[in-house]
């Protein structure tokens, strides 16, 4: 099967963070037998792409390369607002994201479009749908089913592209019911779990130096990794410190990533007395991400809904920490419970709640024979179900069970 997709994120580099998951995504679908090109924005961090797997067109949308904020999670700011500019920029982006689509997808002779987010890439997804006469497929990762929430116009934008999109995936049940609310028929709408690598993340990965990120050998490593955002509750697992260290004085928190709220992690450390115990690296190369997540003892990750009612779909940093074999200890909010079963292959626990994410951790302290046991489980349940090539796999038999009625929602 022939399939153009439509994204506004899509790895920049090698070593990019930014959607690796859209890019394995496509990689396996072409790795299966079918025939995948993608459409994506220009940045100006963009180096050549002629070394990817499948075929990528980057699209400019302005003249100035700073004026190239559409993508890449750059037009959203702590993941909650658009930044200043952006409505102004969103008509030329659709325009002449339109055309490239319709372009490629025209040479390609595709049979069907995979856009990745409803918004803003589904308009122009079903735009082409419907030019060339062929299906839609929409996948959802939670931001775009968010921002079309909250805003009347955007939510009727939203309407419109789900009554013509003959599939629909979602990786958690709050996107499902996000995606019906919006308009999308509850048959269209199917929930698949996102994966890891497990060639990639494997248990016998290298860990990265300890020293240089300040940690000693004797130390007891939790490790998360995450744009710094509300929604990733990072705070929750700051506060938990205290509690912690009275039983484990050699505990160390290391959290990668950057984001607005940084700076605010560390004043919170410093008021409670944590700061030593505490480690923000920054960003890590996305090639890095296997090494870093090997450095921790314990992964955690404290998500949260935010103030504004934003949560993450299925943070693929999950999937990779259970592919690496490591101990989780999660929150129980958007797609964690379908991969996460608490008690077998990691502990789940509520969200926003300090103390409750410290006791699953001290539990996981106390215990290294349960440790060892939820490792194992983990690293097998990728190997199992949660890998790329399954979900993948997932998707190409939704997309090749289209009869030529689904044509019409396009």
């Amino acid at each position: 099967m022939r399939i153009t997709v439509i994204t506004s994120s899509y790895p920049r580099f090698p070593g990019d963070g930014t959607a690796p998951f859209v890019q394995s995504i496509s990689e396996c679908l072409d790795e299966l037998g079918h025939h995948v090109q993608v459409v994506a924005p220009y940045d100006p961090s963009v180096r050549d792409d002629s070394d990817c797997r499948v075929a990528v067109h980057r699209f400019r949308y302005t003249l100035l390369d700073r004026w190239h904020i559409m993508g890449h999670a750059k037009s959203l700011s702590g993941d909650m607002r658009f930044k200043p500019g952006v409505f102004l920029l969103l008509p030329f982006f659709l325009l002449f994201q339109l055309f490239h689509s319709l372009q490629i997808a025209r040479r390609q002779r595709a049979e069907i479009v995979h856009a990745h987010w409803v918004l803003p890439n589904g308009l122009v997804g079903a735009l082409v749908a419907r030019a060339l006469r062929i299906p839609m497929a929409i996948s959802l990762h939670g931001s775009d089913v968010f921002v079309a929430q909250r805003n009347w116009v955007l939510s009727r934008v939203a309407r419109w592209i789900f009554e013509r999109a003959a599939i629909i995936t979602a990786c958690s049940e709050d996107l499902f019911r996000g995606a019906v609310n919006l308009g999308a028929s509850p048959d269209n709408v199917h929930i698949i779990a996102w994966g890891a690598d497990p060639v990639q993340f494997h248990p016998t990965v290298t860990p990265l130096n300890r020293s240089e990120f300040g940690l000693e050998s004797g130390d007891m490593v939790l490790v998360a990794l995450g744009r710094i955002v509300p929604k990733k509750g990072f705070d929750f697992l700051v506060r938990a410190l205290p509690l912690l260290l009275r039983s484990y004085p050699r505990i160390q928190v290391l959290i990668g990533g950057d984001g607005v709220m940084r700076e605010k992690l560390r004043r919170l450390a410093a008021d409670l007395g944590v700061l030593d115990h505490l480690r923000l690296p920054g960003r890590i190369p996305w090639d890095m991400v296997p090494g870093f997540l090997a450095m921790g003892d314990i992964f955690v990750l404290p998500s949260v809904r935010d103030a504004a009612g934003n949560l993450d779909g299925l943070p693929t940093v999950l999937l990779e920490a259970l592919a690496l074999g490591k101990p989780v200890v999660a929150t129980m909010i958007g797609g964690v419970p379908l991969v996460v079963k608490d008690g077998k292959n990691g502990i789940l626990c509520l969200p926003g709640d300090a103390v409750a994410l410290g006791r699953a951790i001290t539990r996981m302290l106390e215990d290294a024979s349960l440790r060892a046991q939820l490792g194992q489980a983990a690293r097998i349940s990728v190997e199992e179900q949660f890998n790329w090539l399954k979900v993948a796999r997932r998707i190409a038999s939704l997309f090749e069970a289209l009869t030529p009625r689904d044509i019409g929602c396009g």
